[in-house]
């Protein structure tokens, strides 16, 4: 059995890179994993990830229409179609707000992404908590 840890990325950010830290340490090889409406847009995140530092591989991944979840479900099921053996770990960070009522001005792709992502064979989906200051 071998293992790969995923972080899908929308941004470089502190929830995304709380995430990234989490994933490097577990040891295990990691991949960042970026979603793009265009290939423009895949561009400009791909040289703000070399001016950071470039120290986890790359993959973007074009999804018109922005949407996130399907393709990057379809993203995971072609990874683990090459390699059966491989278990997928998904890193995605949960933003933790103090007060209920911040919650509806925050996406909540997070919860969906994680209840998608449940479904698929090989795939362990683990929370990274990223507790946002007021």
């Amino acid at each position: 059995m071998r293992h790969l840890v995923v972080v899908p990325m929308a941004r470089l950010n502190r929830a995304s890179l709380r995430a990234l830290a989490y994933a490097a340490s577990l040891g295990q090889p990691t991949l960042a994993v970026h979603l793009a409406p265009e290939e423009r847009e895949a561009d400009r995140f791909r040289e703000q990830w070399e001016a950071w530092g470039d120290h986890v591989r790359l993959e973007t991944v074009v999804s018109p229409y922005r949407a996130v979840i399907g393709p990057l479900a379809h993203y995971l099921e072609a990874l683990h179609a090459c390699r059966a053996d491989l278990v997928l770990t998904v890193i995605v960070p949960e933003v933790v707000l103090r007060h209920r009522w911040y919650r509806p001005l925050h996406s909540q792709v997070e919860q969906r992404l994680r209840r998608a992502l449940r479904r698929l064979p090989g795939v362990v989906v683990t929370s990274v908590p990223v507790h946002l200051p007021e």
